[in-house]
Protein backbone atom coordinates (compact mmCIF):
# COMPACT_ATOMS: atom_id res chain seq x y z
CA UNK A 1 0.00 0.00 0.00
CA UNK A 2 1.05 3.65 -0.38
CA UNK A 3 1.30 6.19 2.03
CA UNK A 4 2.73 9.46 3.98
CA UNK A 5 4.07 9.44 7.00
CA UNK A 6 4.77 12.60 8.70
CA UNK A 7 6.00 11.42 12.10
CA UNK A 8 8.26 8.23 10.66
CA UNK A 9 7.10 4.60 10.70
CA UNK A 10 7.91 2.48 13.58
CA UNK A 11 10.84 0.12 13.90
CA UNK A 12 9.11 -2.31 13.36
CA UNK A 13 8.32 -1.50 10.00
CA UNK A 14 11.83 -1.67 8.86
CA UNK A 15 12.54 -5.16 9.86
CA UNK A 16 9.81 -6.07 7.63
CA UNK A 17 10.92 -4.36 4.73
CA UNK A 18 14.51 -5.75 5.14
CA UNK A 19 18.11 -3.88 5.17
CA UNK A 20 20.11 -3.04 1.80
CA UNK A 21 18.62 -2.76 -1.79
CA UNK A 22 18.60 -0.19 -3.96
CA UNK A 23 19.23 3.44 -2.50
CA UNK A 24 19.12 6.37 -5.43
CA UNK A 25 17.53 10.01 -5.89
CA UNK A 26 14.86 11.60 -7.93
CA UNK A 27 13.98 14.83 -8.04
CA UNK A 28 16.58 15.71 -4.94
CA UNK A 29 14.23 13.07 -2.92
CA UNK A 30 16.42 10.22 -1.61
CA UNK A 31 14.57 6.93 -2.28
CA UNK A 32 14.84 3.09 -0.70
CA UNK A 33 13.92 0.08 -2.42
CA UNK A 34 15.07 -2.63 0.40
CA UNK A 35 15.13 -6.32 -0.59
CA UNK A 36 11.36 -6.34 0.35
CA UNK A 37 10.93 -4.09 -2.04
CA UNK A 38 12.78 -6.08 -4.74
CA UNK A 39 11.10 -8.84 -3.00
CA UNK A 40 7.89 -7.92 -3.78
CA UNK A 41 8.77 -7.06 -7.86
CA UNK A 42 9.45 -10.46 -8.08
CA UNK A 43 6.65 -11.75 -6.03
CA UNK A 44 3.73 -9.58 -8.35
CA UNK A 45 6.10 -11.11 -11.47
CA UNK A 46 5.55 -14.77 -10.57
CA UNK A 47 1.55 -14.03 -9.63
CA UNK A 48 1.08 -12.21 -12.87
CA UNK A 49 2.64 -14.12 -15.40
CA UNK A 50 -0.54 -16.61 -15.97
CA UNK A 51 -1.75 -13.35 -16.72
CA UNK A 52 0.09 -13.02 -19.88
CA UNK A 53 1.04 -16.36 -20.46
CA UNK A 54 -0.39 -17.02 -24.42
CA UNK A 55 -0.26 -20.90 -26.41
CA UNK A 56 2.85 -20.83 -27.36
CA UNK A 57 4.67 -17.87 -25.81
CA UNK A 58 5.44 -17.37 -21.49
CA UNK A 59 4.59 -14.44 -19.87
CA UNK A 60 7.30 -14.40 -17.47
CA UNK A 61 8.99 -11.31 -19.76
CA UNK A 62 5.97 -8.99 -19.15
CA UNK A 63 5.03 -9.94 -16.74
CA UNK A 64 8.59 -8.41 -14.96
CA UNK A 65 7.96 -5.70 -16.51
CA UNK A 66 4.34 -4.98 -15.59
CA UNK A 67 5.78 -5.57 -11.97
CA UNK A 68 8.83 -2.85 -12.81
CA UNK A 69 6.08 -0.63 -13.64
CA UNK A 70 3.56 -0.73 -11.26
CA UNK A 71 6.54 -0.37 -8.84
CA UNK A 72 7.08 2.93 -10.94
CA UNK A 73 3.38 4.04 -10.29
CA UNK A 74 3.87 3.51 -6.53
CA UNK A 75 6.94 5.79 -7.45
CA UNK A 76 5.02 8.49 -8.61
CA UNK A 77 2.39 8.09 -5.56
CA UNK A 78 5.02 8.93 -3.06
CA UNK A 79 6.68 11.79 -5.13
CA UNK A 80 3.29 13.59 -5.32
CA UNK A 81 2.90 12.97 -1.25
CA UNK A 82 6.66 14.27 -1.70
CA UNK A 83 6.59 17.18 -3.82
CA UNK A 84 3.39 18.26 -1.80
CA UNK A 85 5.29 18.32 1.24
CA UNK A 86 7.86 20.58 -0.11
CA UNK A 87 5.65 22.62 -1.12
CA UNK A 88 3.98 23.41 2.10
CA UNK A 89 8.16 23.88 3.71
CA UNK A 90 8.35 20.31 5.22
CA UNK A 91 11.77 18.50 4.84
CA UNK A 92 11.17 15.38 3.12
CA UNK A 93 13.82 12.32 4.83
CA UNK A 94 12.81 10.03 1.87
CA UNK A 95 10.91 7.69 -0.13
CA UNK A 96 10.53 3.77 0.77
CA UNK A 97 9.27 1.42 -1.92
CA UNK A 98 8.78 -2.02 0.09
CA UNK A 99 6.63 -5.40 -0.31
CA UNK A 100 3.32 -4.17 0.12
CA UNK A 101 3.93 -0.41 -1.71
CA UNK A 102 5.23 2.50 -0.43
CA UNK A 103 5.59 5.80 1.50
CA UNK A 104 7.08 9.05 2.10
CA UNK A 105 8.88 10.57 5.50
CA UNK A 106 8.77 13.84 6.10
CA UNK A 107 8.88 16.55 8.94
CA UNK A 108 6.00 18.30 9.43
CA UNK A 109 6.68 21.87 10.26
CA UNK A 110 2.89 23.03 11.31
CA UNK A 111 -0.22 22.15 13.20
CA UNK A 112 -2.80 22.43 10.26
CA UNK A 113 -5.14 20.20 8.69
CA UNK A 114 -5.30 22.16 5.48
CA UNK A 115 -1.75 20.97 4.78
CA UNK A 116 -1.98 17.26 5.85
CA UNK A 117 -5.62 16.85 3.37
CA UNK A 118 -3.67 18.26 0.40
CA UNK A 119 -0.67 16.10 0.74
CA UNK A 120 -2.55 12.88 1.61
CA UNK A 121 -4.97 13.19 -1.43
CA UNK A 122 -2.92 14.09 -3.72
CA UNK A 123 -1.26 10.47 -3.85
CA UNK A 124 -4.73 8.27 -4.64
CA UNK A 125 -5.40 11.41 -7.23
CA UNK A 126 -2.00 11.12 -9.08
CA UNK A 127 -2.28 6.90 -9.16
CA UNK A 128 -6.14 7.69 -10.39
CA UNK A 129 -4.41 10.08 -12.99
CA UNK A 130 -1.81 7.41 -14.50
CA UNK A 131 -4.13 4.71 -14.58
CA UNK A 132 -6.46 7.03 -16.69
CA UNK A 133 -2.90 7.52 -18.96
CA UNK A 134 -2.55 3.40 -18.80
CA UNK A 135 -6.02 2.85 -19.70
CA UNK A 136 -6.46 5.66 -22.80
CA UNK A 137 -2.81 4.51 -24.10
CA UNK A 138 -4.34 0.94 -23.93
CA UNK A 139 -6.89 1.60 -25.79
CA UNK A 140 -4.84 3.66 -28.56
CA UNK A 141 -2.30 0.07 -28.86
CA UNK A 142 -2.78 -3.61 -29.63
CA UNK A 143 -1.27 -6.55 -28.97
CA UNK A 144 0.82 -7.36 -26.29
CA UNK A 145 1.78 -3.37 -25.33
CA UNK A 146 -2.03 -3.30 -24.76
CA UNK A 147 -2.57 -6.63 -22.51
CA UNK A 148 0.62 -4.78 -20.92
CA UNK A 149 -1.32 -1.47 -20.44
CA UNK A 150 -4.67 -1.94 -19.49
CA UNK A 151 -3.07 -4.39 -16.63
CA UNK A 152 -1.43 -1.22 -15.09
CA UNK A 153 -4.38 0.62 -15.75
CA UNK A 154 -6.53 -1.99 -13.99
CA UNK A 155 -4.36 -2.24 -11.00
CA UNK A 156 -3.45 1.17 -10.48
CA UNK A 157 -7.01 2.34 -10.32
CA UNK A 158 -7.75 -0.43 -7.51
CA UNK A 159 -4.44 1.00 -5.21
CA UNK A 160 -6.05 4.42 -5.95
CA UNK A 161 -9.39 3.61 -4.97
CA UNK A 162 -8.21 1.45 -1.80
CA UNK A 163 -6.32 4.05 -0.75
CA UNK A 164 -9.03 6.37 -0.61
CA UNK A 165 -11.14 3.93 1.83
CA UNK A 166 -11.28 6.34 4.43
CA UNK A 167 -9.43 4.39 7.48
CA UNK A 168 -5.32 5.02 8.99
CA UNK A 169 -2.88 3.96 7.90
CA UNK A 170 -4.71 4.56 4.06
CA UNK A 171 -4.11 8.33 2.81
CA UNK A 172 -7.78 8.24 2.88
CA UNK A 173 -7.60 8.12 6.53
CA UNK A 174 -5.67 11.00 6.51
CA UNK A 175 -8.48 12.92 4.51
CA UNK A 176 -10.55 11.65 7.26
CA UNK A 177 -8.11 12.38 10.07
CA UNK A 178 -8.11 16.32 8.47
CA UNK A 179 -11.71 16.71 7.94
CA UNK A 180 -12.17 15.72 11.71
CA UNK A 181 -9.55 17.69 12.71
CA UNK A 182 -10.81 20.79 10.83
CA UNK A 183 -14.40 20.74 11.95
CA UNK A 184 -13.71 19.75 15.88
CA UNK A 185 -10.30 21.99 15.72
CA UNK A 186 -8.40 18.75 17.61
CA UNK A 187 -5.93 16.63 15.85
CA UNK A 188 -6.46 14.18 18.06
CA UNK A 189 -9.92 13.82 17.21
CA UNK A 190 -8.91 13.34 13.53
CA UNK A 191 -6.52 10.78 14.27
CA UNK A 192 -9.08 8.76 16.70
CA UNK A 193 -11.60 8.59 13.85
CA UNK A 194 -9.28 7.93 11.37
CA UNK A 195 -7.47 4.92 13.62
CA UNK A 196 -10.95 3.40 14.10
CA UNK A 197 -11.85 3.48 10.81
CA UNK A 198 -8.61 1.67 10.22
CA UNK A 199 -9.75 -0.85 12.53
CA UNK A 200 -13.28 -1.26 10.98
CA UNK A 201 -11.92 -1.76 7.84
CA UNK A 202 -9.20 -4.31 9.06
CA UNK A 203 -12.00 -6.61 10.63
CA UNK A 204 -13.51 -5.88 7.15
CA UNK A 205 -11.31 -7.31 5.36
CA UNK A 206 -10.50 -10.17 7.71
CA UNK A 207 -14.11 -11.28 7.27
CA UNK A 208 -14.30 -11.15 3.45
CA UNK A 209 -10.84 -13.14 3.71
CA UNK A 210 -12.29 -16.10 5.75
CA UNK A 211 -15.42 -15.77 4.07
CA UNK A 212 -13.58 -16.32 0.82
CA UNK A 213 -11.87 -18.94 1.62
CA UNK A 214 -14.73 -20.95 3.01
CA UNK A 215 -16.11 -20.36 -0.78
CA UNK A 216 -13.36 -21.86 -1.93
CA UNK A 217 -12.29 -18.52 -3.35
CA UNK A 218 -8.60 -17.30 -3.72
CA UNK A 219 -7.10 -14.21 -2.02
CA UNK A 220 -6.89 -15.45 1.59
CA UNK A 221 -2.91 -14.57 1.79
CA UNK A 222 -3.69 -11.04 0.18
CA UNK A 223 -6.72 -10.09 1.84
CA UNK A 224 -5.19 -11.29 5.36
CA UNK A 225 -2.06 -9.20 5.01
CA UNK A 226 -4.19 -6.31 3.87
CA UNK A 227 -6.28 -7.05 7.35
CA UNK A 228 -3.15 -6.69 9.51
CA UNK A 229 -1.25 -4.40 7.75
CA UNK A 230 -4.05 -1.92 8.38
CA UNK A 231 -4.80 -3.43 11.40
CA UNK A 232 -1.56 -2.21 12.66
CA UNK A 233 -1.51 1.20 11.00
CA UNK A 234 -4.78 1.91 12.59
CA UNK A 235 -3.69 1.22 16.07
CA UNK A 236 -0.32 3.41 15.25
CA UNK A 237 -3.19 6.25 14.63
CA UNK A 238 -4.55 5.86 18.00
CA UNK A 239 -1.10 5.76 19.72
CA UNK A 240 -0.99 9.18 17.80
CA UNK A 241 -4.19 10.22 18.73
CA UNK A 242 -3.08 10.09 22.38
CA UNK A 243 0.17 11.67 22.10
CA UNK A 244 -1.73 14.59 20.31
CA UNK A 245 -4.04 14.46 22.93
CA UNK A 246 -1.48 15.43 25.45
CA UNK A 247 -0.18 18.40 23.58
CA UNK A 248 -3.66 19.14 23.14
CA UNK A 249 -3.40 19.48 27.37
CA UNK A 250 -0.22 20.88 27.01
CA UNK A 251 -1.22 23.57 24.69
CA UNK A 252 -3.49 25.66 27.20
CA UNK A 253 -0.55 25.54 30.01
CA UNK A 254 2.45 26.36 28.40
CA UNK A 255 1.60 30.38 27.62
CA UNK A 256 1.59 30.46 31.23
CA UNK A 257 5.23 29.16 31.25
CA UNK A 258 6.73 32.15 29.33
CA UNK A 259 8.60 34.37 31.27
CA UNK A 260 8.36 37.65 30.71
CA UNK A 261 11.95 39.84 29.75
CA UNK A 262 12.43 43.52 29.94
CA UNK A 263 12.46 45.06 26.13
CA UNK A 264 14.62 47.96 25.27
CA UNK A 265 15.58 50.06 23.01
CA UNK A 266 18.75 49.35 21.18
CA UNK A 267 19.85 53.05 21.80
CA UNK A 268 18.58 52.86 25.31
CA UNK A 269 21.97 53.95 27.96
CA UNK A 270 22.99 51.05 29.83
CA UNK A 271 22.45 52.48 33.30
CA UNK A 272 18.71 53.14 32.63
CA UNK A 273 18.16 49.65 31.38
CA UNK A 274 19.74 48.36 34.47
CA UNK A 275 17.98 50.48 36.80
CA UNK A 276 14.58 49.27 34.89
CA UNK A 277 15.47 45.63 35.32
CA UNK A 278 13.67 43.16 38.22
CA UNK A 279 15.99 40.56 38.06
CA UNK A 280 14.45 38.58 40.38
CA UNK A 281 10.83 38.32 37.77
CA UNK A 282 12.60 39.11 34.31
CA UNK A 283 15.12 36.20 33.45
CA UNK A 284 16.45 38.49 30.67
CA UNK A 285 16.85 41.87 28.89
CA UNK A 286 16.38 42.05 25.33
CA UNK A 287 16.80 44.81 22.80
CA UNK A 288 14.30 45.68 20.45
CA UNK A 289 13.99 48.18 17.27
CA UNK A 290 12.20 50.61 16.37
CA UNK A 291 8.99 48.13 15.68
CA UNK A 292 9.45 46.65 18.83
CA UNK A 293 11.17 43.46 17.12
CA UNK A 294 13.64 41.19 19.17
CA UNK A 295 17.06 42.41 18.28
CA UNK A 296 19.38 40.74 21.19
CA UNK A 297 19.65 40.15 24.30
CA UNK A 298 22.09 42.00 27.16
CA UNK A 299 25.13 40.05 28.56
CA UNK A 300 24.64 40.11 32.14
CA UNK A 301 28.46 39.60 32.71
CA UNK A 302 29.96 42.11 30.53
CA UNK A 303 27.13 44.81 31.77
CA UNK A 304 28.49 44.08 35.34
CA UNK A 305 31.87 44.94 34.54
CA UNK A 306 31.08 48.73 33.36
CA UNK A 307 31.86 50.57 36.40
CA UNK A 308 28.43 52.56 37.61
CA UNK A 309 29.80 55.77 36.69
CA UNK A 310 29.93 55.04 33.31
CA UNK A 311 26.84 53.20 32.92
CA UNK A 312 24.81 56.30 32.33
CA UNK A 313 27.01 57.20 29.24
CA UNK A 314 27.12 53.99 27.45
CA UNK A 315 24.64 52.41 25.12
CA UNK A 316 23.47 48.96 25.94
CA UNK A 317 23.76 47.72 22.36
CA UNK A 318 27.58 46.94 22.49
CA UNK A 319 27.01 44.88 25.89
CA UNK A 320 24.13 42.28 24.35
CA UNK A 321 24.57 39.17 22.02
CA UNK A 322 23.05 37.72 19.36
CA UNK A 323 20.19 35.49 19.76
CA UNK A 324 20.88 32.07 17.35
CA UNK A 325 18.36 30.93 15.67
CA UNK A 326 17.67 27.56 17.38
CA UNK A 327 16.54 29.72 20.49
CA UNK A 328 13.77 31.81 19.10
CA UNK A 329 10.37 30.59 18.57
CA UNK A 330 7.37 32.09 17.55
CA UNK A 331 3.83 31.46 19.53
CA UNK A 332 0.69 32.15 17.37
CA UNK A 333 -2.24 30.40 17.14
CA UNK A 334 -1.72 26.73 17.80
CA UNK A 335 0.85 26.43 20.95
CA UNK A 336 1.82 23.28 20.15
CA UNK A 337 4.02 24.61 17.45
CA UNK A 338 5.94 26.37 20.52
CA UNK A 339 6.37 22.70 22.05
CA UNK A 340 7.52 21.18 18.89
CA UNK A 341 9.60 24.21 18.01
CA UNK A 342 12.10 23.48 21.32
CA UNK A 343 12.06 19.82 20.81
CA UNK A 344 13.67 20.14 17.46
CA UNK A 345 16.30 22.62 18.37
CA UNK A 346 17.31 21.06 21.55
CA UNK A 347 18.67 24.76 23.10
CA UNK A 348 18.21 24.91 26.84
CA UNK A 349 15.74 27.89 26.59
CA UNK A 350 14.20 29.97 23.66
CA UNK A 351 13.05 33.71 23.41
CA UNK A 352 9.56 33.67 22.02
CA UNK A 353 8.04 36.15 19.96
CA UNK A 354 4.80 36.80 18.59
CA UNK A 355 4.22 36.32 14.69
CA UNK A 356 5.12 40.11 13.77
CA UNK A 357 8.57 39.33 16.09
CA UNK A 358 7.71 41.31 19.36
CA UNK A 359 9.40 39.41 22.37
CA UNK A 360 6.85 37.72 24.42
CA UNK A 361 9.41 36.17 27.02
CA UNK A 362 11.92 33.23 27.71
CA UNK A 363 10.67 29.82 28.16
CA UNK A 364 12.97 26.94 29.31
CA UNK A 365 13.53 23.02 28.22
CA UNK A 366 13.59 22.37 31.86
CA UNK A 367 9.77 24.20 32.65
CA UNK A 368 8.86 22.65 29.42
CA UNK A 369 10.16 19.16 29.92
CA UNK A 370 7.90 19.10 33.56
CA UNK A 371 5.05 19.93 31.54
CA UNK A 372 5.18 16.86 29.21
CA UNK A 373 5.87 14.77 31.93
CA UNK A 374 3.31 16.01 33.72
CA UNK A 375 0.82 17.03 31.39
CA UNK A 376 -2.26 17.24 33.73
Amino acid sequence: MCGHNPAGYPRGYARLMGEGGLRFHVAGFPVSVPLGGILGVLLIAYLWTPNFTEPGRSGIVLAVVFAVLLYAGVLVHELAHAWAARAFGYPVHGITLWLLGGYTVYERRSSRPWPELMIAVIGPVSTLVLAGLCWVLAEATSGSTSLLLGALAWTNGLLGVLNLLPGAPLDGGGVVKSLVWRVSGSESAGAKAAGYAGLVIAVLLGVLAVWSFSRGGGGLLLLGVLAVFIGFGAYQSLRSARSSGTLDAIATRLPHLIRRVLPVSEHEKLGAALDRWDRSTQPAVVTVDAQGRLLAVLSPPAADAVPAERRADVLIGPFTTAIPADQRVVLDDDPRELVLSMARSGAPLAFVTDPDGRPLGVLFAGDVNNLLENPG
